[in-house]
């Protein structure tokens, strides 16, 4: 068995965060604490001092090498290790301002656990302990000792250490050898010296003491002491010293012939066997501490003396380990993949090494071109870095104005997946535009004047027609760029245009080298030195690939010396790895190096993912599930097999095998993580499986005659077209087939297959053939339109995983009890169903049930407690019969519950006390608006449920949005000590936070968005561990330089609100966050405190240094007390934020003029309030021709000196003038006393006016087109009825609602008309 690498939060976990119920023991390097796995696994961690993790590096290490070469009954078995930087989350703030953070190393050993503990504590309390120390089981251990250092001899290895208390007893009282940290592997050199401690005082021999010599006789030595102590009592040693050795012999025999007479031994031939074994041993003790080393018996000839005697007295009882010596083998040649200490969610994107220059070069020239159309293809060999230098590119800055497209092509040209994509991309939904008219049509509509970047990845199509074809589909009536990246040269010249393709040169020796040590835990290591050169061998073999340099970078990390000597000289490096001469070998050698040094099941893991199409985006969970069905995970003792697939997906993507997406799988209605394969890596994994696989997805390979994993094109054709034979076929899935009808007979004939995804298909009705895959593990049938599925599929009983998401079905069949295999059901917006079967309560495999959005499904919370294995369960949308509470004390196993807007007809609190004390794995718990819904009538049970939800131990998130009748959050919210998130959003009357709330050190997020009636004072203040999000308050250190603005440096949240700006003590500070970069943000408030004390006099110098990212769609500014605004506002705010689509302006009373928010082509919600200095509302808002061209909704409040709107845009040609606000229909204003239009009704639906009676008294001019107001709503207004020119101008409308005005009097109707 193989150790595993662990990461400090696992170590974390099953120790209790390391509680002192779990501590074990502690000495001078650490402290060994019990653990307890999720499967109830007990283990022993040893956990190296933080503050001696430098001093005591290599002790560990030395433990650690030497417990993996060792395997063996008597032997502690290690299990697993931690060996970790963690980054602390307080920086240090240097003199410039700048931060600097602080690792801190965590060492740990994972070892079997020995549940009686120590010999040292059972000879030292004999008399008083439990477990008895009889003449047998002294023998018995005596006897362990001596095998387990037998073997320790004969590996060459020297323990140094021996003593009672590093002799561990198992449950059966089987002798195990641990700490190691000071043994040695002798090579020839049999004997010598050292100056290092070594050993304990009573254990060392004499040559060691006097002279400080090394050898096996000091094991000898230390064996002979322990012996003397077994055999004689705790003093042992000394009183052997004391007399000669025929006395001590005599004393120690007639103490134990004593005993045994007294433990009613009848046999006299057993009593004198005994007696030898007494007399045997303690003469064998004697002879090991012999002061003449070589006097001293090895290990060997004592073992033999010991199998002697043993002779006749009876079988000693073979009990120990639970894993045999044959499945502990060790297999040194392979060398374990360090696994980094991050969510995969967490895993940010790396370092980029070198190509600043190359891309401030391409940069240049594309904005300096004249050409309205620029195709600037990149090329270069396989793993050359062209996706990441065109990512790049697009990502800079500098094209921010640009609306931006990014399509994978690859070796199969689709010229009408091409167009989708781009559409798709460009308007963020999917495309049905099936030609190229039609996608000039769709650039031209919504993006017509406005610039595109398209990046057109890995295209091989060398056709000239087809690509001629391509380019004359990408046109536009702005300037549009197309970077094209390709492995081929005579693609870049067929493609390009007015520049000349660029192609990538490689990297240098040196950058190679900067790789390899950011990816190898270079920097933290001790051996720095003795690796340098090996490294820089290494990093020159990579021949200026960054994909191998980052491959072989995390696969050298935390490696000894040997193994990275090992890598360098490897014979690959001079093996021709691939047939296909155009890929580059020194690339595919590294990479197959990489894959060389994976275990067997991570090979498997990895090769198997060639069955998804190049530039597929693989959902996490759904590969893990088919890993698992496909067989490949062993089980683990440490790990379960969910965990252990997590392991092997973060190793992938250290290895860049695998690159993480942020997006969010839209097959479901939670965030999934996404990845996709390198395509030299998925080159690579389709090589190693040569035959194994048949892929439709490339051009020309449409038929195959055995393989085990088939990607096909075509899900109506029959199977047999494909294959000649199907018996190896255990993995299918079908491409780009959502048009094609799905057909029995295409699956059908493969009665091997295990996995068989149809997401990709069209499913009119499962077909009954189905029932034949009697070995199907894995079906993926999202979609299915038929009503029912067939009854047959229920005789699939190894069915793990079952995915109908979003299917027509109305039921599922009565006998889906029967499927006793199953462990992941997702019926997620399955909306037809209405009640489930009541055998589905026999599946009590299930670990994770998904029964989000089926709102007419009635669910029985009683019959929940049958499912005692679930992990995950949602019932997000659904209705609930029964006692919840009752029914969730029996799932001692979940983790993560959802039950938002759903509904509960029973009681949710009863019984809920007991019920959470069972409920300490769950770590996800969301009831927005649940317990609205649930407890509309007892506000004491919704308070009771609060107070004990604050007990569950492992709680990380908990959603309690849209609860508007809450008006506080008790204390004990407080006891929740690993909260990560808590979602209050929306909840309308809550009036305070508790102070507890601040204590929580884990809370990195708290929604608070909509409380209307929070005070904010209670909000959590400034903490020095980690910025609180998305509410983050900035502090002033006092008599510092800077504030705390920088934590938020490192940060990157969907949503941000920043407060009490003017805190932050200089423009530098806000500079340096790099708002601007921060690509995640969608929402963004920047506020101020009116009228508060500045540290920066000018807040424009602040706000001219927090730019927003060009993924911004909601902007708010609020107390900002400039009289303009910066550049980024006046000049450019069109093309710099182009998904904007609601603004706020809000406190800002020395403004006098507004930005051109008119030119904003996303912008439906416009809000402006509280701005004393504005009078007019006109040309400068609107910023120009087609102003506001999808602005809905535009509000005016509180603008006390507002005097005058100019519905209409005015050029400076008199005869020139445009209505604005072509598609508005809602406006708000409310006190704005002074306001009057000027020209003309907008041209909107419904108009409020309250407080603002000049509006009402408006006099219009007729030259403009004809208002199309239906509904007027006029509330407090004190001019008569009589003088409301406005009303004049609107003849169409319908309704006019009249409140609280003091004087309505009117002469006639047409007063008013």
């Amino acid at each position: 068995m193989v150790p595993e690498d662990l990461e400090f939060r696992f170590i974390r976990e099953i120790t209790g965060d390391f509680s002192v119920e779990r501590k074990l023991g502690q000495g001078a390097f650490g402290v060994v604490y019990k653990g307890v796995t999720n499967d109830g696994y007990e283990v022993a961690v040893k956990m190296l001092r933080t503050h001696l993790a430098d001093i005591e590096n290599k002790q560990f290490r030395n433990e650690l090498q030497t417990l993996r070469k060792l395997a063996h009954q008597n032997i502690v078995q290690l299990l697993g290790y931690c060996y970790e930087a963690e980054k602390n989350k307080t920086p240090l703030i240097m003199p410039d301002g700048s931060k600097a953070f602080c690792y801190e190393m965590h060492t740990a050993l994972c070892l079997e656990y020995l549940h009686n503990g120590s010999l040292q504590n059972l000879l030292s309390a004999d008399e008083s302990c439990e477990v008895k120390l009889d003449w047998h089981m002294r023998f018995k251990i005596i006897k362990g000792i001596c095998e387990g250092l037998k073997y320790m001899h004969k590996e060459r290895i020297y323990h140094f250490d021996l003593k009672p208390d590093n002799i561990l007893l198992d449950k059966d009282m089987v002798p195990k050898i641990a700490d190691f940290g000071l043994s040695r592997i002798f090579g020839q050199d049999m004997i010598r010296i050292t100056h290092g401690p070594y050993g304990t005082l009573g254990y060392q021999p004499p040559e060691y003491i006097h002279g400080g010599e090394l050898s096996e006789k000091f094991d000898i030595f230390s064996l002979g002491a322990i012996m003397i102590k077994i055999v004689s009592g705790a003093m042992g040693y000394p009183d052997c010293s004391d007399m000669s050795s025929h006395e001590f012999i005599d004393q120690v025999l007639e103490k134990w012939r004593n005993k045994l007479q007294e433990t009613c031994i009848s046999s006299d031939s057993l009593l004198e066997a005994y007696c030898r074994q007494v007399v045997t041993c303690t003469q064998i003790a004697l002879n090991c501490l012999n002061e003449d080393n070589q006097k001293r018996p090895d290990i060997v000839k004592i073992t033999e003396s010991l199998n002697e005697i043993d002779t006749g007295v009876g079988k000693l009882p073979e009990k120990g380990c639970g894993l045999s010596v044959s499945e502990m083998t060790v297999q040194n040649k392979s060398i374990e993949m360090r696994m980094e200490s991050k969510d995969i969610t967490d895993v940010v994107e790396e370092h980029i090494v070198g190509r600043k220059e190359e891309k401030a070069k391409i940069i240049t020239s594309l904005l300096e071109s004249s050409s309205e159309k620029i195709i600037l293809p990149i090329y270069g060999i396989g793993g050359i870095g062209k996706t990441t230098f065109s990512r790049l590119i697009k990502n800079d800055p500098k094209f921010k104005c640009y609306s931006k497209a990014w399509v994978h092509v690859s070796n199969r040209f689709d010229l009408n997946k091409i167009r989708q994509s781009i559409i798709s991309e460009l308007h963020k939904k999917e495309s049905q535009a099936y030609d190229g008219q039609e996608i000039h049509n769709s650039l031209t509509k919504l993006h017509s004047g406005k610039k595109i970047m398209i990046v057109l990845d890995d295209l091989w199509e060398d056709d000239k027609f087809l690509l001629q074809d391509l380019t004359e589909m990408l046109h536009h009536d702005s300037k549009i760029i197309i970077l094209v990246t390709t492995r081929s040269e005579s693609v870049a010249e067929r493609i390009h245009t007015s520049l000349e393709p660029y192609k990538i040169l490689p990297l240098t020796n040196g950058m190679c080298w900067d790789i390899i040590k950011q990816r190898s835990g270079f920097g933290a290591r001790d051996d720095k030195e003795k690796l340098r050169g090996i490294g820089q061998e290494i990093a020159q073999k990579c021949a200026g690939v960054a994909l191998a340099a980052q491959s072989l970078g995390f696969t050298l990390r935390g490696k000894s010396f040997d193994q990275w000597m090992e890598v360098k000289d490897n014979d690959i490096w001079r093996e021709q790895v691939s047939k296909d001469i155009s890929l580059p070998n020194h690339v595919l050698a590294s990479l197959m190096l990489s894959y060389n040094y994976m275990d067997p099941c991570l090979k498997l893991c990895f090769t198997y993912c060639a069955i998804f199409p190049k530039g597929h985006k693989i959902v996490q969970n759904d590969l893990i599930y088919q890993w698992i069905s496909l067989g490949f995970i062993e089980p683990s003792t440490l790990r379960s097999t969910m965990e252990l697939c997590r392991k092997y997906i973060v190793q992938l993507q250290g290895l860049s095998f695998f690159q993480v997406s942020p997006k969010t799988s839209e097959a479901y209605n939670e965030k999934a993580t996404i990845f996709t394969i390198h395509d030299l890596v998925h080159d690579l994994a389709t090589s190693l499986l040569g035959n194994r696989i048949l892929d439709q997805s490339g051009q020309g390979n449409t038929r195959g005659s055995s393989c085990q994993y088939a990607l096909l094109s075509d899900c109506s054709k029959a199977l047999e077209l494909c294959l000649t034979s199907r018996e190896r076929l255990i993995a299918l899935r079908f491409l780009d087939c959502c048009s094609t009808e799905l057909g029995g007979a295409a699956f059908a004939p493969a009665r091997s297959l295990r996995v068989l995804d149809l997401s990709e298909c069209s499913i009119r009705k499962l077909p009954d053939s189905i029932g034949q895959l009697k070995q199907l593990r894995y079906l993926h049938a999202t979609g299915v339109q038929d009503e029912m599925l067939p009854a047959c599929i229920t005789v699939l009983s190894h069915l793990m995983y079952l995915n109908l998401h979003g299917s027509s079905i109305t039921a599922l069949p009565e006998s889906i009890g029967e499927m006793k295999g199953l462990m992941h059901l997702d019926l997620s917006g399955c909306t037809r169903i209405h009640e489930l079967p009541v055998s589905f309560w026999n599946l009590e495999k299930l670990v994770h049930l998904d029964l989000s959005g089926c709102f007419h499904c009635s669910v029985s919370a009683e019959s929940f407690g049958s499912l005692s294995r679930l992990e995950h369960l949602s019932l997000s949308k659904c209705k609930i019969k029964g006692d919840l509470a009752k029914a969730l004390g029996r799932l001692t196993e979940l983790q993560y519950l959802n039950l938002s807007k759903g509904f509960c007809f029973g009681s949710l609190c009863r019984g809920l006390k007991e019920v959470v004390v069972n409920l300490t794995k769950l770590r996800y718990l969301d009831v927005e608006n649940f317990l609205e819904s649930t407890m509309q009538q007892s506000k004491t049970e919704r308070d009771i449920f609060l107070k004990l939800i604050s007990s569950l131990p492992s709680l990380e998130y908990l959603n309690l949005a849209w609860t508007s009748d809450m008006h506080t959050i008790p204390e004990s919210i407080g006891k929740l000590s690993k909260l990560h998130t808590l979602d209050l959003s929306s909840c309308t009357n809550l009036q305070w936070l508790p102070a507890s709330i601040s204590g929580i050190q884990s809370l990195k997020y708290l929604h608070v968005e909509g409380c209307f009636t929070l005070d904010k004072s209670t909000l959590p203040q400034y903490r020095k561990a980690a910025a609180l999000l998305p509410n983050f308050v900035v502090h002033a250190a006092d008599g510092g330089s800077s504030s705390n603005f920088s934590d938020l440096e490192y940060e990157n949240p969907r949503i941000l609100e920043i407060s009490r700006l003017e805190n932050v003590k200089s423009a530098e500070e806000a500079r340096r966050i790099k708002l601007v970069e921060k690509q995640s943000i969608e929402d963004l408030k920047l506020v101020w405190t009116r009228e508060a004390r500045r540290f920066v006099d000018d807040d424009a110098e602040v706000l001219k240094q927090l730019m927003p990212p060009d993924t911004l769609e909601k902007f708010r500014l609020q107390g900002y007390e400039s009289v303009s605004f910066p550049s980024w506002m006046m000049m450019n705010i069109a093309t710099s934020l182009p998904q904007l689509a609601e603004v706020t302006l809000l406190d800002l009373p020395t403004c006098n003029n507004l930005p051109p928010l008119g030119q904003l082509p996303n912008l439906v919600k416009l809000d402006i309030r509280r701005m004393d200095r504005i009078r007019r509302i006109d040309g400068g808002l609107y910023g120009g021709v087609r102003a506001f061209p999808r602005l809905k909704r535009f509000e005016l409040h509180d603008m006390k000196c507002l005097e005058e709107w100019n519905t209409a845009y005015t050029s400076d040609d008199d005869d020139f003038n445009e209505d604005v606000f072509p598609n508005l229909s809602s406006v708000s204003i409310v006190s704005c006393p002074k306001l009057r239009l000027k020209t003309s009704l907008p041209l909107v639906e419904y108009f409020s006016i309250n407080g603002s009676d000049g509006v009402m008294l408006s006099s219009l001019g007729a030259s403009f087109s004809v208002a199309t107001t239906r509904f007027i709503s006029v509330t407090t207004c004190e001019a008569p009825l009589h003088q409301w020119s406005l009303l004049r101008h609107v003849p169409c409308l319908k309704v006019l609602n009249i409140t609280g005005c003091s004087d309505l009097t009117c002469s006639s109707t047409d007063d008013l008309l």
